[in-house]
């Protein structure tokens, strides 16, 4: 059955929710928590609803509803129902500044149990330390009712009942300072951690991009030493190509300037030989009688045969020359058909 909550107070609500209830233990205050539907699903989202808890220091009671109007609220817990409250473990992974849900506290009552989250650690440290008073609290005004079932009426309080209470409260304001070095450490030794983690990655980071920037100077290096080796490449494939044409020219030269020696020496030897040879035909022509054209002719080519061998094949030299004494001959045979000279011929011949 559902209870309507109190509507009576929501200007000092307001008020007193701004001061933090929690800390002055006067008032209510009032917040969203995340509560897990059980614990064997507490890390399910599905699991999870949004409900907005209130404790109120001045009825005495905690309770939540589905919205911030609160028209309906769930049944109350008295303080003295509560057995209990403490922090759930940090989250393994948070970043600064997130408002996620995942900072838990867990309150144990008469009946179950409730596990709830909120948005940061020193909220979760609140909350239990709250809720611990709160206990401590509902244990106060159980012993107050029991005393006043046992005396069977109503008392005013003695001295040494006044002074029970007062380190009752002493007591409780003693664990709410220790709650709160609690939550004070818990909050600096979160804050150490998210700043080691920034720290962390932080280097991560760097140590990415001077990777990525060795791994960038690494591959334009590759790159320069292939554009260096293709150039050593094409420059000793010129070398060579140069290297082959020199040889070639030099070939080339040597083998006319061998052409050319040759040649030269060839015509020296022709020379040499016209120039030996010569004189001797010379002789044969004046040396030689005046025979009949036949006999003449038949000296004559034996001569050139053997000077034909002795030059090599120079034929049309030697034919010039049989040509030049045939018409010496000739000459010769019309000056025998001369007056006078008929008888010297005949006389020759004898």
């Amino acid at each position: 059955m559902d209870h309507h909550g109190p509507h009576g107070h929501h200007e000092s609500h307001r008020v007193r929710q701004v001061k933090d209830a929690r800390e002055t233990r006067q008032g209510r205050y009032s917040a969203w928590l995340k509560k897990a539907k059980s614990r064997d699903a507490c890390f399910k989202l599905q699991s999870h609803v949004m409900r907005y808890f209130t404790i109120d220091f001045d009825a005495r009671i905690i309770f939540y509803s589905h919205s911030v109007l609160q028209k309906k609220v769930s049944p109350p817990i008295p303080f003295m129902d509560i057995r209990g409250a403490e922090e759930l473990p940090l989250p393994m992974k948070h970043a600064k500044g997130t408002t996620a849900m995942n900072f838990g506290f867990v309150l144990h009552t008469k009946l179950r149990s409730f596990e709830l989250y909120t948005s940061s650690s020193a909220d979760a440290a609140e909350w239990a330390f709250a809720l611990n008073v709160a206990m401590l609290m509902g244990k106060l005004k159980c012993l107050e009712r029991l005393k006043v079932l046992q005396d069977g009426q109503e008392h005013l309080p003695t001295d040494v009942e006044k002074e029970e209470e007062e380190e009752a409260l002493k007591q409780v304001e003693e664990a709410a300072a220790r709650l709160q070095e609690d939550a004070k450490r818990k909050e600096l030794r979160l804050l150490q951690i998210q700043l080691r983690a920034k720290d962390e990655v932080a280097a991560f980071r760097k140590e990415e991009e001077e990777a990525a920037e060795k791994k960038k100077q690494e591959q334009a290096a590759a790159e320069q030493k292939q554009v260096l080796e293709k150039q050593a490449e094409d420059l000793q494939m010129l070398q060579l190509q140069l290297l082959i044409q020199e040889e070639e020219l030099t070939a080339r030269k040597e083998e006319e300037e061998k052409a050319a020696q040759k040649k030269k020496e060839a015509a020296v030897q022709k020379k040499q030989e016209e120039e030996a040879s010569a004189p001797r035909k010379q002789q044969a022509a004046k040396d030689l009688p005046a025979f009949e054209p036949s006999v003449l002719v038949e000296a004559l080519a034996m001569l050139l045969a053997s000077e034909v061998v002795e030059s090599n094949g120079n034929t049309t030299a030697e034919w010039k020359e049989i040509q030049r004494l045939e018409e010496i001959q000739r000459a010769r045979s019309q000056g025998c058909k001369q007056p006078g000279t008929k008888h010297e011929a005949t006389h020759g011949r004898h």
